[in-house]
């Protein structure tokens, strides 16, 4: 072999390596109604898996934070209770009607975090409360 060729062979399996050498991904999975969601996640950003629901369903959200905090988890429910998981941690607000779910996203809570509320108007269609979430609306948590 000759000299340029041994310069060579490093510089292909390098770029080798780079090509195939990756283990693992990010990766946003999302399938099913918003009556019944199946979301996927792997080592991917809230604010990929909020862009990735926004995509597929009629969510809007609207956030100060970056959302950078990196999830990997199976979460299946209706779009709301999978948003509400997927926002454990977060102050955010909260809009479900007929038209969607609005969602604004405030930052992460701190050991003394209040939590914020949206009103819906009377007027707008909602699907009823479960037993368990009726259980939580009667102690005087409105999330």
């Amino acid at each position: 072999m000759t000299t340029s060729q041994l310069l060579l062979v490093p510089v292909i399996v390098c770029s080798i390596v780079l090509a195939f050498g990756r283990t693992a991904s990010a990766e946003v999975k999302v399938e099913g109604r918003p009556d019944a969601v199946h979301l996927e996640v792997h080592d991917t950003s809230l604010h990929d898996v909020l862009a990735a629901l926004q995509e597929r369903f009629n969510l809007r959200y609207r956030t100060v934070d970056a959302l950078e905090a990196q999830m990997t988890g199976v979460f299946d429910g209706p779009l709301r209770r999978v948003v509400a998981r997927l926002l454990s941690g977060h102050d955010y607000a909260m809009q479900v009607t007929a038209d969607g779910v609005d969602v604004l996203v405030l930052t992460s809570q701190r050991s003394s975090a209040t939590v914020v509320a949206a009103v819906t108007p009377a007027s707008a269609a909602r699907p009823p409360l479960t037993a368990a979430e009726r259980r939580h609306y009667d102690s005087g948590h409105l999330r």
